[in-house]
């Protein structure tokens, strides 16, 4: 039987964090995570920071991932 082993993919969201994280240079993909996961940053205030720099994500996007909240963390 060749169709033996056919199964619906699994669903993946991309979280605009590791999207942008994943598209940057590995020294800066380390500076956007640490920053994202650091609490002395305000979310509205690291996501003005990244948006002066070129890079777009909404404070929301990095509450919840700080939080765990996103899809980087569902199963």
């Amino acid at each position: 039987m060749m169709l033996e082993d056919l199964i619906p993919p699994g669903r993946t969201y991309a979280c605009k964090v590791r999207t942008v994280a994943e598209g940057l240079e590995p020294k800066d993909k380390d500076i956007l995570i640490a920053a994202v996961n650091n609490p002395d940053w305000n979310f509205k205030t690291l996501s003005n920071e990244l948006a002066k720099r070129g890079i777009t994500i909404v404070d929301t996007g990095i509450a919840k991932h700080r939080r765990k909240q996103c899809a980087c963390f569902r199963n």
